[in-house]
């Protein structure tokens, strides 16, 4: 697919401003080799979760999906979706009890350093870690305890940690 860059203001005066600041970032993407980098990638078939459980990695089979956010680069990642979740409404009830959890972990007026949520439905259960460098939404097997679920969040985020010049644009990129 083609790379897309998007722009948004409010203002109908900052056109102009945005369009200079288009072609620069397009300019600098190219130059730096990002651009290219970031079309191979899109073009890339999404990594699975079963890729995680198995050696070298062996995050636990419990682990059906996730969603890691990078606060600090503002980017994503999130595998591409494997059983159970091969029909859209199943996808979109997943995608909905990630957002009914991130709505809970970040309604609480707490100021602790980080948040931890288990939520177990029927189908899956969803654990939260959210602290000041990242949220990580987990969806796991309805029986998973939320000691295993720690243990996988640790072993997913150390995962994250090690790969993040893979799956993230970092500065270091420019």
């Amino acid at each position: 697919p083609d790379v897309c860059l998007v722009l948004v203001t409010s203002s109908d005066d900052e056109f102009g401003v945005l369009a200079e600041s288009k072609d620069k970032i397009a300019d600098a993407l190219h130059s730096s080799g990002a651009l290219a980098r970031i079309q191979e990638a899109a073009n890339q078939p999404p990594f699975l979760v079963e890729e995680l459980q198995a050696a070298p990695f062996s995050i636990s089979r419990e682990l059906l999906h996730f969603v890691y956010f990078s606060t600090s680069m503002n980017q994503f990642i999130a595998p591409g979706f494997s059983p159970p979740f091969w029909t859209r409404q199943v996808r979109q009830r997943l995608l909905r009890q990630y957002q009914a959890v991130s709505h809970w972990v970040h309604r609480q007026q707490t100021r602790v350093q980080h948040k931890v949520l288990l939520v177990s439905w029927e189908t899956e259960a969803v654990f939260a870690w959210v602290d000041r460098d990242c949220e990580l939404y987990l969806a796991l097997d309805p029986l998973t305890s939320r000691a295993a679920a720690l243990a996988i969040c640790n072993k997913l985020l150390r995962w994250v940690r090690a790969q993040e010049a893979a799956l993230f644009i970092t500065p270091q990129m420019w």
